[in-house]
């Protein structure tokens, strides 16, 4: 750990079949900086808390670059930017397609998302998911990082630990896939 991916999308996930995943292109890749009591910088391994990195200029896709990237003004957490991310490959996995072309307060649909009607987008939308995939989502794509669940709470989460969760049913096999 103590890692920044930087760059999460879709494109950037393999899964084989076996269905393990496995995160590519580690170009943007920035170590997260940990803190000691003295205030030096020390590796992840010692233990400690982790400190914010300092603005590096916005980079990855435009669907899935967060809030505070998009700025490029504060120091962010390189953490929460990827739990961001991984918010819209869940949301792009759930609903078909992305919630807004960037992560701005001039899209309605990014405000909405942020200002917790996630839920009533999707059901406009007519695209609908289930109440615990729709808080996590919502929970995921906090606009403030600090609100944002980290990795460990997403783990945690009711929907990721669900075991009465089914498999959608088979789909017909379509002539235009062949």
């Amino acid at each position: 750990m103590g890692v920044s991916h930087r760059d999460i999308s879709l494109e950037n996930v393999l899964v084989d079949q076996m269905t393990k995943a496995a995160i590519i292109d580690l170009g943007m890749c920035l170590r997260v900086p940990f803190g000691a009591d003295d205030g030096s910088i020390v590796d992840a391994t010692k233990g400690t808390l982790r400190r914010l990195i300092s603005p590096q200029g916005q980079c990855g896709k435009p669907n899935y670059i967060s809030p505070e990237v998009h700025l490029n003004t504060e120091p962010f957490d390189g953490f929460a930017i990827d739990v961001w991310a991984c918010g819209i490959i869940l949301f792009i996995m759930l609903v078909g397609l992305p919630p807004f072309e960037w992560a701005n307060r001039d899209d309605p649909r990014f405000r909405m998302i942020t200002k917790g009607g996630l839920a009533l987008m999707l059901n406009q939308w007519n695209r609908p998911v289930s109440n615990e995939a729709g808080d996590l989502l919502q929970r995921m794509l906090r606009e403030d990082p600090k609100e944002r669940l980290s990795l460990m709470e997403v783990m945690d989460h009711p929907w990721v630990i669900n075991d009465d969760a089914s498999a959608p049913p088979p789909q017909p096999d379509d002539e235009w896939r062949k």
